[in-house]
């Protein structure tokens, strides 16, 4: 591997940055001239779709959810829960693009009225609440995946969502940024990755009692991802699933890099992170769909 001279990285990045921005804007700019009908497929997925965004992941959210309809399919049901600041222009361009859609305030289910622990969260400004309010408060009454609005899926995603293998019990993408993923596969050592919250399937079983024991526990020490670890709690004792992290992806490498080191014909999705935000538009929203 050719090494870079000192700097090149940090700059590369921010050239990367500049691009993603300029056709991140062009994309707001055109969206309600754009004609999506090409790139939908009439194949259907029998799955809830849940999300929690607003106005500053318009652009993002509305690419997530047309990378999904385009690699998997039109779900059941798709809500959006709003953390308030969405303009009526942009729901209006949401609904319009996608009439599946259905888009209720974050607060519609407010769980967080329920106990004190979570409403402690929430008073001590923790974001995260918010969203953790959304995932509780869903009325889950099948196979439910919740997808952040940075996340897009690829051509591989089909195929898991159509194996039967998803359709039942508790799975969630694994969080690689900071190892190997080639390492989860070495079986002279064990290897556990963290949880990360930005793609979990849950189902009608899924017992909510241990985030609220997670979140009692803490007597008030909260921490940004707090909503985040009592997931991960909660999964791991009730023997969720790990989806393959050589598909669903999580990971930071690339960030200082032109190129991408994920492509939309070999993975199954990718969680685009904030260090490595900038990758979902720096080649255009066309790329993410081989267009």
């Amino acid at each position: 591997m050719r090494k870079k001279i000192k700097y090149q990285g940090a700059i590369t990045k921010i050239l990367c940055q500049k691009l993603a921005e300029r056709n991140k804007n062009s994309f707001r700019k055109a969206v309600q001239k754009i004609d999506f009908s090409s790139f939908v497929t009439t194949q259907q997925v029998d799955f809830d779709i849940i999300s929690f965004s607003g106005k500053a992941s318009f652009e993002d959210q509305m690419l997530s959810i047309l990378s999904f309809i385009t690699y998997a399919g039109i779900p059941k049901k798709w809500t959006i829960y709003s953390d308030k600041t969405y303009t009526d222009a942009q729901i209006e361009i949401l609904k319009e693009k996608f009439p599946f859609l259905l888009i209720k305030d974050w607060d519609t289910y407010n769980r967080l009225v329920d106990n004190a622990a979570f409403n402690d969260y929430y008073q001590q400004g923790y974001s995260m609440a918010k969203k953790l309010n959304v995932i509780i408060g869903h009325p889950c009454n099948g196979q439910t995946i919740y997808i952040d609005s940075d996340i897009l899926c690829y051509s591989n995603i089909s195929s898991y969502l159509n194996s039967g293998l998803l359709s039942k019990g508790l799975w969630y993408a694994p969080d690689t940024m900071w190892g190997s993923t080639a390492g989860y596969f070495d079986t002279k050592k064990e290897s556990i990755y963290s949880l990360n919250a930005g793609f979990l399937i849950l189902n009608k079983d899924f017992n909510q009692d241990d985030i609220v024991v997670y979140f009692e526990s803490l007597k008030g020490e909260f921490h940004y991802f707090s909503e985040q670890s009592s997931f991960e709690y909660a999964f791991r004792k009730q023997h969720a699933n790990m989806l393959d992290p050589r598909q669903f992806i999580i990971d930071t490498a690339d960030q200082f890099d032109f190129s991408a080191k994920y492509h939309p014909d070999s993975i199954a999705m990718r969680h685009y992170t904030t260090p490595v935000r900038h990758k979902i538009w720096q080649y255009g929203w066309k790329w993410h769909l081989k267009a």
